[in-house]
């Protein structure tokens, strides 16, 4: 397995860390074009517009390998490429840099809604859902709840603000099939992600 890191310089010295998982289930025919091909496309274009935008603050895109079980969800068998990157930061000291984790996971669906996922740091739900009602995009991004098991666990559990931007894949009707293919993916959506990371990403250099 192996992760990806890409780093954006800033001017201060924090991280703020955006992640998303790239790895797909390994499932006979199974493509993973919202999980997790759209959240990976997503911040290839976040990063592209961070590089030409100002920035305050040092800002990583990580792509993390191995978020899915191999056999079976477990603390143990799944999140591989987190587990191990936020323990090489808290090892290094580095953690203690992270000012914020936003995560994206399952967010390029034609009828994507997103909730607020119930162990992410309050605070940063609501920046995120806040920043995306200003935009206009209250009708996906909604004031329910969810809970999920992702990779923001892996930084939570070391200390680290974090949010998960995450599908409702329970009822999205193709989750974790062969059915998850480019034809239930919306670019408008995407588009719509993207823009409220980069939006709450300016939030967050700017406090």
């Amino acid at each position: 397995m192996k992760n990806f890191l890409v780093k954006i310089p800033g001017e201060k010295p924090g991280v703020i860390l955006l992640g998303t998982h790239y790895d797909t289930l390994l499932k006979d025919n199974f493509v993973g074009a919202d999980d997790a091909g759209s959240s990976t496309a997503v911040m290839f274009g976040v990063g592209s517009f961070a590089l030409s935008s100002a920035r305050e603050l040092c800002r990583l895109d990580r792509f993390f390998d191995g978020e899915e079980a191999m056999k079976q969800w477990s603390d143990t068998d799944s999140r591989y490429g987190s587990r191990q990157m936020a323990a090489r930061f808290a090892a290094s000291g580095d953690i203690k840099k992270i000012k914020a984790f936003l995560l994206a996971d399952i967010v390029g669906g034609r009828k994507a809604q997103f909730l607020r996922e119930s162990s992410s740091t309050p605070a940063l739900i609501d920046l995120v859902w806040n920043t995306s009602a200003k935009l206009g995009y209250s009708p996906l991004f909604l004031n329910d709840t969810t809970s999920a098991q992702d990779d923001h666990d892996s930084f939570l559990k070391r200390g680290v603000p974090a949010v998960d931007v995450i599908g409702d894949f329970m009822n999205n009707g193709y989750w974790h099939t062969p059915q998850d293919s480019l034809d239930k993916i919306s670019t408008k959506t995407l588009a719509i992600v993207g823009h409220v990371f980069l939006e709450s990403v300016k939030q967050l250099q700017s406090k």
